[in-house]
């Protein structure tokens, strides 16, 4: 399962993300947290009836949760689709209708580009849409995905029409992962994602 992609070799204690927000500052994280994270966010929503198969769609900028709820929709067997929020109003609302997807993640600078209709869970918003409001801690066992099935639908840019959705499985982005992890050691290096992560690059 691509969302259980955290290695089990990983300290829990030991630093995974440093998020840098400009209101709120530097915010750590470790492998502990962001396994317990994903595992709430696998549990909040199916509890909430997401089913496995179904589609979520992602609209935000990036920050930690929106980590946390690609892991935990994919290790329920959901389908993360990530949104270009640069899109004109009209073509983000296209590529979330063409997936099928049943409920918008977003941030509150974006909470307005979010599709009328559709349930909305705002990263970094308060009450019953909040992220906080969504999430059921406790441990999740991550579904065994079926050979080819979804882990991800990304979209197109649009250059030659309207974007196209082209669906990434569970095998094929764990075979990508351990072929660019392959016999590097990481152990001191940090990277700096400066790509928006509904580009592939940056995922």
């Amino acid at each position: 399962n691509l969302g259980d992609i955290l290695s089990t070799n990983a300290d829990p204690d030991g630093l995974a993300l440093v998020e840098l927000d400009e209101r709120l500052g530097e915010t750590r994280y470790t492998f502990g947290e962001i396994d317990a994270l994903a595992d709430a966010v696998a549990r909040g929503l199916l509890r909430r009836g997401v089913r496995r198969g179904e589609r979520v769609a992602v609209l935000s900028a990036n920050n930690a949760r929106f980590l946390a709820t690609m892991l935990g929709a994919q290790r329920a067997g959901i389908v993360l689709v990530p949104v270009n929020y640069r899109f004109p109003r009209s073509l983000s609302d296209f590529v979330i209708g063409d997936s099928g997807s049943v409920l918008v993640f977003t941030d509150a600078a974006r909470r307005s580009q979010a599709p009328a209709g559709l349930p909305v869970v705002v990263f970094d918003g308060e009450g019953e849409e909040s992220f906080d409001a969504l999430l059921d801690p406790g441990p999740f066992e991550p579904v065994e995905p079926a050979p080819g099935e979804p882990a991800m639908f990304m979209y197109t840019s649009g250059s030659t029409g309207k974007p196209k959705g082209v669906v990434l499985s569970h095998q094929s982005h764990l075979w990508v992962v351990r072929t660019r992890l392959g016999g590097q050691e990481h152990p001191d290096r940090r990277y700096l994602i400066a790509a928006p992560m509904y580009h592939m690059n940056a995922l």
